[in-house]
């Protein structure tokens, strides 16, 4: 009797033991990514490590992108991106295949990794993070140096840790204010160890070594705030945008909702009757539509992430384009006025004010002319909106408009 409670009580703990390591087995297989390559045999996407992606044929990682793997690779990247609209784990499959072409990319993967970067910017943060691998791992080219210093714009979290870890093993520095200010914000965002990366970069494109002053500094990067501020007085101050006390919207909120609708079709219509509302077309162009005195918005969605151009509309002053500056203009008759010039003739001068007004000015009259860090696009267009109105504006602006050049698109041939 005692013998058979024995044998029971063994059968159940091997079942427990059984049932609990099929468990841990399941477990372990749903959190690691199997991508099937299609077109290759025996081929995957695989995850090795957690965030690490390899290449697997025949049970053995690809050492190197050929001409025999390239073609596959493309169309199950254009596949998956096709699927990105209908499928959420579109989005990591996608992050895993760049990576892991990018590691072990050849020359024409590479060139098929820039061009996904240009054509496409809603996709740059996974494009520069594959870039910021092979950086790792391979030798580090020009290139791709200016793909992740254009990056910083763009990345946020894990992929902004990734992009300047890989720039501080570049022999290549950066020496303009708006990259170094740029690595302050993109810091300033991180957590304890994103601050310390960031610090890192700063020191090896500046070649200083500040230290905080005082323990009651927030972050280590304050004194890099302060050093910015003395260094280049003329610049846009190192500092994360905050919402105005009498914005209607915040950047939050709004930024908020264009992910949460991020698989929904856009209301054009409602988003091309906002561009009017909000006294957008009095200074810009945008497919049909609008002035041409401000920058040309038909193509925004080519150069600018949605975020980006949220930011830039909720924050315009955040950062200033270097092709569209801002200046006050100083009469001999004491008048001042600001905004964008443009050419008139040879005996005068266009003034776009930020209320969207044209000024003709005689050159004969102008006093002094001040560059002026700071758009002359108004703060608080977006409060002329209601939300769904903002919403749809931003979405609006994030599409290429009818009859625009569809050119940038990359297919499988």
């Amino acid at each position: 009797m005692i013998t058979r409670r024995r044998c029971d009580i063994v059968r159940v703990v091997v079942l427990l033991l059984f049932i609990s390591g099929t468990v841990r087995i399941v477990q372990a297989n749903e959190s690691g990514l199997a991508l099937k390559i299609e077109n290759l045999d025996e081929a995957f996407v695989q995850e090795v490590a957690p965030g690490d992606f390899r290449i697997i044929i025949a049970g053995e990682p690809l050492e190197r992108v050929t001409g025999a793997e390239f073609p596959a690779l493309r169309d199950l990247e254009i596949k998956l991106q096709n699927q990105k609209n209908q499928a959420n784990s579109s989005d990591r499959k996608i992050n895993a295949l760049l990576i892991a072409m990018a590691r072990i990319a050849d020359e024409p993967t590479l060139i098929y990794l820039h061009e996904l970067y240009e054509s496409y910017p809603e996709r740059r943060n996974d494009v520069a993070e594959a870039i910021s691998w092979y950086a790792g791992e391979n030798q580090r080219r020009d290139p791709d140096w200016r793909i992740l210093v254009r990056s910083l714009n763009v990345v946020q979290g894990a992929q902004a840790k990734a992009v300047m870890k890989a720039l501080t093993r570049f022999h290549r520095r950066s020496n303009k204010a708006q990259w170094i200010r740029q690595v302050i914000l993109v810091g300033l965002e991180q957590d304890a160890e994103g601050q310390q990366i960031a610090v890192q970069l700063l020191k090896h494109w500046t070649g200083l070594n500040l230290q905080q002053t005082t323990e009651a500094q927030p972050s280590p990067l304050s004194v890099w705030q302060n050093w910015f501020s003395e260094k280049y007085p003329d610049e846009i101050a190192a500092l994360l945008p905050v919402d105005a006390a009498e914005s209607r919207w915040t950047y939050q909120e709004l930024m908020g909702e264009l992910q949460k609708r991020s698989k929904e079709a856009a209301d054009l219509k409602l988003g091309e009757q906002s561009f009017v509302k909000a006294t957008c077309i009095k200074c810009h162009r945008y497919g049909k539509v609008g002035e041409k005195v401000g920058p040309d918005l038909t193509h925004v969605s080519r150069r600018l992430q949605q975020r980006e151009i949220l930011l830039a509309t909720v924050f315009p002053s955040h950062f200033v384009a270097e092709e569209y500056p801002t200046f006050t203009i100083v009469t001999d008759a004491g008048k001042t006025l600001t905004g964008m010039m443009g050419a008139a003739g040879p005996d005068q001068i266009l003034l776009l004010t930020g209320e969207g007004t044209k000024q003709l000015i005689n050159k004969k009259e102008v006093e002094t002319i001040i560059p002026v860090k700071k758009s002359s696009m108004p703060d608080g267009l977006l409060n002329l909106l209601s939300k769904e109105e903002a919403i749809q504006l931003i979405r609006y602006l994030a599409i290429l408009p009818e009859g625009a050049s569809q050119a940038y698109r990359h297919t499988s041939r």
